[in-house]
């Protein structure tokens, strides 16, 4: 028999965000409330974007290949849903060069949309800094956490310093691209590095 009650549940679960991508047709317009991005390998396996895990990864197994994904919290310009934001590395390295010169990803606006209006189109990005005092910006969400609430994965997948468990690391060499910096760790791991 159900328990019903007129209180919301305090509990350490973390409840999961929409995750949106850049559309199709028109612009994602929002504005990043996380301070800096962070990604993982994943895969597009069994019509989903899945972690890759370890080497033990089903889609591994079946040949399926990997790609860099980025995450950022980030609250939408017309209606402040508080939502995940997905891109590719290529994007990464634009966000890249917005925190470089500001410092944080906090506040900063983006418009994101697809050249060609394509489903697969590369994604055209462009950010301005928000004024913080004036944006009303919601506390950022743990990224990784929800991350793991989206794909489904136990807490102990997770580790300490919010990394997920087994996930190839993204080592930090400002003098690299992130597209060179997984390249350069995929060579290390193809010689036994």
């Amino acid at each position: 028999m159900p328990n019903w009650s007129n209180e919301v549940p305090t509990s350490d679960t973390v409840r999961a965000m929409p995750l949106l991508r850049t559309p199709t047709n028109g612009q994602l317009k929002a504005c990043i409330t996380t301070p800096d991005l962070i990604g993982t390998c994943t895969h597009f396996y069994q019509g989903h974007t899945t972690p890759h895990l370890d080497e033990n990864c089903p889609a591994c197994k079946e040949g399926v290949g990997w790609t860099w994904h980025g995450y950022v919290g980030a609250i939408m310009a017309s209606n402040r849903q508080h939502f995940m934001f997905e891109f590719t590395a290529q994007v990464g390295d634009t966000l890249k060069e917005y925190r470089g010169l500001h410092g944080t990803l906090r506040g900063c606006i983006i418009t994101a949309e697809r050249m060609h209006h394509r489903p697969n189109g590369r994604v055209v990005l462009s950010c301005s800094p928000g004024d913080l005092a004036k944006l009303n910006l919601p506390d950022p969400p743990d990224v990784i956490a929800c991350m793991a609430t989206i794909w489904n994965l136990p807490k102990e997948t997770i580790k300490g310093n919010g990394q997920l468990r087994n996930s190839p690391s993204i080592t930090s060499d400002p003098n690299l691209r992130i597209v060179d910096r997984l390249q350069k760790q995929a060579e290390a791991r193809k010689n036994g590095a």
